[in-house]
């Protein structure tokens, strides 16, 4: 037994080393040409996945963040939530539009015959990909930072910002925000990657999808960001938006004054009993998870949704997020919590094929059904419990 112990560790040690050596050889691997981005792998197929499942997570972590601090916004500020109607130039607008590249970004996945992604990176790895660690917090100047710098194309952070007889670039103004901790991580620069390795498997031939449409799918998403979503956070970040009009410098509003324009909701909260961050009373706490198990449903709708290519899915989804997922993260803010959407450690894909991931979906959404039921004297007057019945018919 020693002998084997022995040996097992002898193993461990060796596979520990080469984990140590293989960590400078990525360090001396190519970039991508038109972006900062590292290289993994040679074969372009398997680079264009490993991208692509990046791009998707990255997605899912922005517009659950976005959503996080739209929420945290009082009511005087419904217009930049994006009530009545989610226009453009607003919060849920935004999030629409990244929902919407979400899907695109899986469904790319789904042609090259590769797996959906629902799930998110909390705490990434790849320094050179990641924006900034994923993070849900009120809205603030910090924040709007982080949010205003991701998606901004390079060039418009080196604009020169002139106010009276001061000229400041916009990234020095970033910088200072953040404590000077910004990194080069642009989403912009991840599609850029993603397109140069996509016409790299075009002209390996190693892929039979519709690559202009696509090509020209991804270039407009990295517009949408760097122009609209970057000017939204800019205005924001810089108190310019005409919903600031009345109060000049307003992030300079303490944040426990009545004047500011947010709730102050935990950071990085947890609906998950006896975890550091749980919120701590016990009511806010259901109807909290009640929020992750909506959320969850609708994650679980769109992974169908996706694999499939069906549109029932997709707009069943939308339905939860519109709805209860909607109404929940309205009413909790003011009470001094919020939706945490926190992650669901066993994915949405634990089924073998297609019917057992409807039957996960259903057992999903009856979970979700009778925990309502159980503390409706808690939910908000605009939660609609009778919407479970009818998802449940149509899945």
């Amino acid at each position: 037994m020693s002998e084997n112990g022995l040996t097992r560790r002898t193993l461990l040690a060796n596979i520990a080393t080469l984990g140590v050596a293989a960590s400078p050889a990525r360090a001396l691997a190519a970039k991508h040409g038109t972006s900062p981005i590292y290289r993994d792998f040679n074969d372009p197929y398997l680079e264009l996945i490993r991208l692509l499942r990046e791009a998707a997570e990255i997605e899912h972590d922005l517009m659950v963040q976005y959503l996080y601090g739209a929420f945290s916004l009082k009511p005087a500020y419904a217009e930049l939530v994006g009530y009545p109607q989610p226009g453009s130039p607003s919060f849920l607008g935004v999030t629409v539009e990244e929902m919407q590249h979400l899907g695109a970004v899986n469904r790319l996945l789904v042609e090259l015959h590769a797996a959906p992604v629902l799930s998110r990176q909390d705490f990434p790895y790849e320094s050179d990909i990641y924006p900034f660690p994923f993070e849900l917090v009120p809205l603030g100047p910090v924040s709007l930072a982080k949010f205003t710098y991701c998606e901004a194309a390079p060039e418009a952070l080196t604009e020169v910002d002139t106010a009276g007889n001061e000229s400041t670039r916009l990234l020095d103004q970033l910088n200072d925000s953040l404590g000077g901790s910004a990194a080069p991580n642009h989403v912009g620069h991840l599609y850029d990657a993603v397109i140069e390795t996509l016409n790299e498997v075009k002209a390996a031939g190693a892929a039979s999808i519709d690559f202009d449409a696509w090509i020209e799918a991804l270039e407009n998403i990295k517009v949408q960001g760097e122009v609209g979503h970057f000017e939204f956070f800019k205005s924001l970040y810089s108190g310019t938006h005409p919903v600031f009009s009345a109060i000049p410098d307003v992030w300079s509003i303490p944040a426990g004054d009545a004047g500011h324009p947010c709730y102050q909701v935990p950071v990085n909260p947890t609906a998950y009993s006896g975890h550091p961050n749980s919120i701590e009373d016990a009511d806010l706490r259901a109807l909290a998870w009640l929020g992750n198990l909506n959320y969850w449903s609708m994650l679980s709708l769109l992974d169908a949704g996706y694999r499939r290519s069906s549109s029932v899915e997709l707009a069943l989804a939308q339905a939860v997020m519109m709805g209860p997922l909607m109404s929940i993260a309205q009413y909790l803010p003011a009470k001094g919590a919020a939706v945490p959407f926190d992650p669901l450690s066993m994915g949405f894909e634990p089924g073998l094929d297609a019917a057992a991931e409807r039957r996960f979906t259903r057992s999903l959404l009856t979970e979700t059904r009778e925990f309502a039921r159980s503390i409706e004297h808690l939910l908000p007057a605009s939660f609609g419990l009778e919407l479970y019945d009818q998802l449940l018919d149509a899945v």
